[in-house]
């Protein structure tokens, strides 16, 4: 099938396309994979003017042929390539990333930002970074990972013709299947599902604090009492006046029934007789007059002829005097 400048080569999943050029440029385009071309030749065509191939997506290997090396441009979405007379096979991952891995010779290879590297050594890899640059596999595991998913002629060169074969002994390590240790890692985590939390019975909720005790009930004021005391002296018969609480007021004239200075003396309920009043003033009953007799109140110590009363006595009952002479 002849192949002309500006044609689209396009590939199923299990397609692949071989193509010979006249200067004897080779491309295998392998499965998945599209490329359009643009080549000039020269006249005689013997040698490419100019051979610029746009790799879209998928695998290829490509192997110079009798051009010069000025002719030959690659590129892709992420990269350019400059051919130095080579062979090497090229992985385009679509707007994601370009990797070429060197069977021989050397190749030329940009990122989109200009940063460039010269790649050379049997399969010496390389790929385009997200921010433009090119960068090599952290490691050996790293680069087969890439080999077995985006180099399918150097894992297998059984459905490529002769003319398209090369070398690829450089790569045998890089070739080998994963390991058991591998497709370990591929498996997911087997869940775990964690013990039970051990039960903890909760803790006794404190007993509530005992009541405080009752401050003790106050004791009954004393009520108070209005003690008696020796009115002033009046004409016969008259009866002594109240006295005040504890203190007595004074007495009268000489010939009445009270005397004439209050005592203090007649106790916390009981009022004390004056000190002269009539000579037989009886004493009120109480409960607990002192000094002023056993019971009551002490009449006066001089008084009428007959006697004047008693002043009553305190909270108890006082007793009253006898009529005054």
């Amino acid at each position: 099938m002849a192949v002309n400048s500006g044609d689209a080569i396009t590939t199923d999943g299990s397609g692949v396309v071989q193509i010979i050029f006249s200067d004897e440029t080779k491309i295998a385009v392998g499965p998945n994979a599209r490329m359009v071309l643009d080549v000039t030749m020269m006249r005689g065509n013997q040698a490419a003017k100019n051979f610029a191939v746009k790799a879209l997506g998928g695998s290829f290997r490509f192997i110079s042929g009798k051009s010069k090396k000025s002719a030959y441009s690659i590129e892709t979405p992420t990269a350019t390539m400059g051919v130095r007379g080579t062979i090497f096979d090229f992985w385009v991952l679509g707007q994601r990333q370009s990797s070429l891995v060197i069977l021989e010779g050397t190749v030329r290879m940009c990122g989109q930002r200009g940063a460039c590297s010269l790649v050379r050594g049997q399969c010496a890899l390389v790929a385009t970074s997200p921010r433009g640059q090119i960068g090599r596999p952290v490691d050996n595991t790293q680069a087969a990972r890439a080999l077995r998913a985006g180099f399918p002629f150097i894992m297998s060169q059984t459905v490529l013709s002769e003319p398209f074969r090369a070398d690829v002994g450089g790569c045998a390590s890089l070739m080998e299947p994963p390991t058991q240790f591998e497709e370990q890692i591929k498996q997911p985590i087997p869940e775990v599902t964690p013990p039970p939390a051990p039960t903890v019975a909760p803790a006794p909720a404190p007993a509530p604090p005992a009541p405080a005790p009752a401050p003790p009930a106050p004791a009954p004021a004393p009520a108070p009492s209005v003690g008696t005391s020796g009115g002033d002296g009046g004409g016969p018969g008259a009866s002594g006046g109240q006295g005040g609480t504890g203190l007595g007021s004074g007495g009268g004239g000489p010939s009445g029934a009270g005397g004439d200075q209050g005592s203090t003396g007649g106790g916390v309920l009981g009022g004390g007789g004056g000190s002269q009043g009539g000579s037989s003033g009886g004493g009120g009953t109480t409960s607990s007059g002192q000094s002023g007799g056993s019971s009551g109140a002490g009449g006066g110590s001089r008084g009428g002829a007959s006697g004047a009363s008693g002043g009553s006595g305190g909270s108890g009952s006082g007793g009253s005097g006898g009529a005054g002479g």
